[in-house]
């Protein structure tokens, strides 16, 4: 499984842009492609297209618009194997797994808690709808020292560190932040998520600066980051047991 050094290959090749939806949807076909290569009670369905899949499928949920970016589950009528990729694309007819991807690539003070409330909220509504609904979090944490958003000035680049902690300090902070989401392990349990996983990487985007040359410097390539911040094998929250534990789930509810 390596999602992060895949993620660091796109990043060193394509940027980052906040509003673009292109980096999620790169990640989104990572997890699914892990999720049917390591099920195989998923894969089984996905090759006879019993299920379907769709990135940021729209589902009501009581009166409220739940968005999921990864909604996994039953076909609506007939079967029909995928004509190419491992799964389907289509709405599911029921909602199995759904996955929520965030990022905190920079503006790490005011963005961890907001990822914090958007995940917990992802729960709820995934249980609202249906309690053995497998319920995960997947978050991309950049922990580089510098950061070039093109959304600021080209002069305001970010710094991460503080005069207290280095950037990597910065990032194992906002990843502890996740812990208090609890994982649950049967949907009698108390509120939470089946699994989430984190990877953290290192990109400056410096490279993608409209005078790149200025910041050269600067500029840092784009790599996976040492544990920590990374988590290791075995952490509850790494991405290798967030796999684990949807497959788990999805193998015993459904």
């Amino acid at each position: 499984m390596s999602i992060d050094r895949d993620f660091v290959d796109y990043l060193s090749t394509k940027g980052y842009h906040p509003r673009s939806s292109e980096h999620s949807d790169f990640l989104s076909e990572c997890i699914i492609a892990e999720l049917v290569e390591h099920c195989p009670k998923l894969n089984e369905r996905a090759k006879r297209g019993e299920v379907v899949g769709k990135l940021r499928h729209h589902q009501r949920v009581g009166h409220n618009d739940w968005v999921i970016d990864i909604a996994i589950g039953s076909c609506a009528g007939r079967p029909v194997p995928p004509e190419a990729g491992l799964m389907r694309v289509d709405s599911p007819a029921l909602i199995q797994i759904a996955i929520e991807l965030k990022s905190i690539i920079t503006e790490h003070g005011k963005a961890r808690r907001n990822r914090l409330r958007d995940f917990e909220a992802f729960h709820s509504y995934a249980h609202q709808y249906d309690p053995r609904t497998v319920a995960a979090a997947f978050l991309a944490v950049n922990s580089a020292e510098h950061f070039y958003s093109p959304l600021r000035d080209r002069n305001d680049i970010t710094k991460h560190s503080t005069v207290k902690k280095t950037a990597r300090q910065v990032a194992s902070d906002a990843v502890d932040l996740f812990r208090a989401i609890p994982l649950r392990h049967r949907e009698v349990d108390a509120p939470g998520l089946e699994a989430m996983g984190v990877i953290v990487i290192e990109h400056d985007n410096l490279a993608f600066h409209p005078q790149k040359k200025k910041h050269a410097a600067m500029h840092v390539p784009t790599q996976i980051a040492p544990v920590p911040p990374s988590l290791p094998v075995g952490d509850p929250m790494h991405y290798q047991t967030m796999i684990q534990r949807i497959c788990q789930a999805y193998s015993q509810r459904f």
